[in-house]
């Protein structure tokens, strides 16, 4: 992203975010438009904050199914981009099998490791108990399963 271009991100995130309260009020429809207006442009920068924040909101309060999956395709952009929340919440997104992405376990390893590998602690527990129960088809192995236990 051009630095101009990450700037206008910044400014759209920053005024959306702090806006964000407000416009859940009742009566404040074109607020709220705004708002979400905002959000979109910046995410469709590729905003890595605008990508996790939104997408996390968009999925968890998103009214129809296609804001759900904006969200989740939101939230695995910036898992692409690296930041460790988004990783985190992509393996869940895979292990879940959230539209539009169909549940694939060697996916979630993966998103869940690289924010293990950040320090992620939830990422490192999910992985722990994966490998203790044999889960997300991976086979039970204790030794991996202490490991992933103390990094988390």
């Amino acid at each position: 992203m051009s630095s101009s271009n990450q700037l206008l991100a910044n400014l759209e995130f920053s005024l959306a975010d702090r806006f964000y309260k407000l416009a859940c009020k009742p009566g404040l429809k074109l607020f709220r438009h705004l708002t979400r207006g905002l959000m979109h442009h910046a995410a469709g920068l590729g905003h890595q904050r605008t990508l996790l924040v939104f997408g996390e909101r968009l999925m968890s309060q998103g009214i129809t199914e296609r804001e759900r999956m904006l969200g989740a395709e939101y939230l695995v952009r910036a898992a692409q981009q690296g930041n460790a929340e988004a990783q985190w919440l992509a393996g869940s997104i895979y292990e879940k099998g959230v539209a539009p992405f169909v549940q694939n376990d060697a996916h979630a390893v993966t998103w869940y490791a690289r924010a293990a590998g950040q320090g992620h602690s939830k990422a490192c527990r999910r992985l722990a108990r994966a490998y203790q129960q044999g889960e997300l088809s991976l086979p039970a192995n204790s030794e991996k399963a202490c490991y992933w236990n103390q990094a988390a």
